[in-house]
């Protein structure tokens, strides 16, 4: 199965909105990327990234509460591998092989194998695969893809607690939701009702009442939900505006932010559990031989920056700022803090790699 993993690779994207992320593909033939309601619920944009694509806004085009899928529009001129879903007359089996795609627990672009432990697992008065492949939040959206390469399912949702318990949404309901959308929607936004199932465009609707049954539908599918941050994240915002940044660009699901500029990415966060703000980078790699003059180079440099420190992680060398509270973090300090931050990323990348012999960091390996 192993043939497929590249090609796969290039149509997998990483889902990003101000709640979390998850996983989109993007299905050649019909020119969208499919991903999962849940995943983009409440927003009517989202941030997408992959291995060949920069981080970008795009459109949400369709939301389905009832099967819990959503289709999102493709950036331009970028360049997708084929993939494709399975032909209709495919069969799923029992202990077939099967691989899940996607971007678990907001790490890059990983692939898991396994098998279908069940070819039909009933909920709700929905069919799911059920499959030990491991899938876990941040998978969502995801395809389950069989050893032809074709996807055989959407990844939609695990159970907690269970040993590889997870579930794919089969390719019959998203070839049935793809035909419906594009007979039904118009080419304009749309939600599928969850009671009558009917689609229904936008402006179908009036005051989020479903216009076949009556029933009320949910009013952030059709308008979105304003994202909010907390008092900390909102400062953490506001000095990145400052610096001049735009913060959508850079949100990378909740209490995060990423930067990423040519040579290396900056990660930000508000870790809530610590209650503390801290942004870290991974400069570059360390070869073998060089551990001793480049290990001299970072403990003489230390010294000369406050308030940052490097490390060495697996043989890669990063620098970090400290940790600070949240009660002690504030926009004046944080801003000047933040902006000699980034300047002395870029300065010890360069050094470390044109002048100490270190290996640049490549863009997929550094972002999580």
């Amino acid at each position: 199965m192993t043939q497929f993993t590249e090609n796969i690779g290039n149509a997998i994207v990483n889902v990003l909105t101000p709640w979390g992320t998850g996983t989109g593909f993007y299905l050649y033939k019909y020119g969208f990327i499919v991903s999962n309601r849940h995943v983009v619920q409440g927003c009517r944009q989202v941030i997408i990234t992959g291995t060949n694509i920069k981080r970008c806004i795009t459109n949400v085009l369709y939301v389905d509460p009832y099967y819990d899928l959503s289709f999102i529009q493709p950036p331009q001129d970028v360049k997708f591998s084929s993939v494709d879903i399975a032909p209709e007359d495919a069969k799923i089996s029992d202990g077939e092989p099967v691989m899940a795609f996607g971007h678990p627990l907001g790490l890059s672009y990983t692939t898991t194998q396994g098998v279908v432990s069940k070819s039909r697992r009933r909920f709700n008065g929905i069919d799911y695969i059920q499959t030990d492949a491991a899938i876990n939040p941040g998978n969502s959206g995801g395809p389950l893809v069989n050893s032809q390469g074709y996807v055989i399912g959407v990844n939609t949702f695990i159970i907690s607690g269970g040993q590889n318990l997870g579930f794919s949404l089969p390719f019959k309901y998203l070839r049935q939701t793809i035909d419906d959308y594009n007979e039904k929607s118009g080419g304009v936004y749309s939600v599928r009702c969850k009671s009558c199932t009917n689609i229904v465009a936008e402006n179908m609707v009036e005051n989020n009442y479903c216009p076949f049954c009556g029933v009320k539908m949910d009013k952030d599918d059709f308008v979105g939900k304003p994202y909010i941050p907390c008092d900390t994240s909102k400062k953490i915002e506001d000095i990145l505006v400052k610096l001049g940044y735009d913060v959508i660009i850079l949100r990378n699901g909740k209490d995060n932010w990423t930067i990423t500029e040519d040579n290396f990415t900056i990660n930000i966060v508000y870790a809530t559990d610590s209650d503390c703000v801290i942004a870290y980078t991974n400069l570059c790699s360390i070869f073998k031989t060089n551990f001793a003059r480049v290990y001299e180079f970072l403990l003489r440099e230390n010294a000369k920056i406050p308030r940052m420190s490097f490390y060495v992680e697996d043989n890669y060398v990063g620098l970090s700022t400290s940790c600070i509270k949240s009660s002690d973090f504030h926009i004046d300090t944080g801003l000047e803090l933040f902006k000699i931050y980034i300047q002395n990323c870029g300065r010890f990348a360069n050094i470390l790699v044109n002048r100490m012999g270190c290996l640049p960091i490549k863009r997929d390996e550094d972002e999580l």
